[in-house]
């Protein structure tokens, strides 16, 4: 027997047949509309998953953290600009871009969390989801932005003239930036955390860079206070080598979830739970993507090559239900159906189109 079936669970839409070669309904069988989400088994299955879908919940809890995360860091960095345009300090300068450049980011979140809530089409069958992961790659540019901002302005006050009045609301505005940022960037963390979304997370970790920044403004202030006005720009190269820094820790999740890499050991633990569905022979070719905050999966697995379709069916929706309980995040589950033993003679059509990897 050969071919393949593929369940999948469309963001905020009602269940759908969206089967391949020989596609079919499931009927009642169909609950799981999403990964993780609310469904009643019927008697005897012995639980619940709950009414509310999962990866509505994630959104919302994400559009509310991006919403308050850009209303707390605009004030903070509009304060900062206001004490600048006063002072001179070009390190509180290069920590209100550095802010500006975050709320920038945060708002770039904005958008592709709501992007990513758009429902599949016939020109978008998979969704919208990756539009968190694109999000993710605007911030990381955002990021370089401020770095090279910074740098620059910092550069022009060390070789030229430079001078810092006001010192004493610099320095205020700087310690508010270290209390604003360190906050915002706690809560985002832990919000992305929980929602397994590496574009929140590194936009949290931008935030953290202003509380850092923060602090270097900090004492480039306090040093021109103190008869060193030399402190201000070299704080302002500081902050600016912190960010690019900070810039290869956050860019580089953002940019392996781009390239579809999933976490090491996932792959073989899709392959454990497969195999250990009664019915299952073998289990092979297993492949793992993930879009935005969900697990999309592809796998064949082995059958007796004479077992009535009826009965593979039904042993290929035992493997999909499970690795849906299995993790609440998988969202598609595509099980494509080999004759054991028969690998060579099942394929051999197609043979010549297999490119190893």
């Amino acid at each position: 027997m050969r071919g393949g079936e593929r369940h999948d669970h469309p963001a905020s839409q009602p269940p759908r047949d969206t089967g391949s070669v020989g596609g079919h309904g499931h009927g009642d069988g169909d609950h799981h509309d999403k990964a993780g989400s609310g469904h009643r088994h019927g008697a005897g299955h012995g639980h619940d998953h709950g009414a509310v879908d999962a990866e509505v919940v994630t959104n919302r809890r994400a559009l509310r953290a991006v919403k308050i995360s850009a209303a707390g860091l605009g004030a903070t960095a509009v304060l900062q600009l206001v004490i600048v345009a006063v002072s001179g300090s070009v390190a509180l300068l290069s920590d209100a871009l550095h802010n500006i450049g975050d709320v920038a980011g945060t708002l770039t979140l904005l958008v592709a969390f709501t992007v990513a809530q758009r429902p599949s089409s016939a020109a978008y069958p998979f969704g919208w989801r990756r539009a968190e992961d694109l999000g993710g790659l605007v911030i990381v540019l955002a990021i370089a932005v401020s770095a090279g901002l910074a740098g620059w302005e910092s550069f022009r006050a060390l070789v030229g003239e430079h001078a810092v009045t006001n010192t004493g609301w610099a320095f205020a505005a700087a310690v508010a930036g270290i209390i604003g940022n360190e906050a915002v960037a706690r809560y985002k963390i832990r919000v992305g955390t929980d929602i397994d979304s590496p574009a929140l997370i590194a936009d949290g970790q931008h935030a953290r860079t202003d509380g850092l920044a923060s602090a270097a403004a900090a004492v480039g202030v306090a040093g021109t206070w103190i008869g060193l006005p030399v402190l201000d720009p070299l704080a302002g190269l500081a902050i600016t080598v912190a960010i690019v820094w900070i810039l290869f820790d956050v860019g580089r999740p953002v940019f392996r979830r781009l390239l579809d890499a999933v976490e090491p050991g996932l792959v073989d633990t899709i392959r454990e739970v497969a195999a250990a569905v009664d019915g299952v022979a073998g289990v092979h070719d297993v492949k793992a993507r993930r879009a935005g905050r969900v697990l999309l999966v592809q796998l064949h697995i082995d059958l007796p090559p004479d077992q009535p379709l009826r009965d593979a069916h039904a042993v290929a929706e035992r493997v999909r239900h499970a690795l849906m309980h299995h993790d609440r995040q998988v969202a598609a589950v595509e099980v494509h159906l080999d004759p054991a033993g028969e690998h060579d003679e099942a394929h051999r059509d197609t043979a010549h189109h297999r490119r190893e990897r």
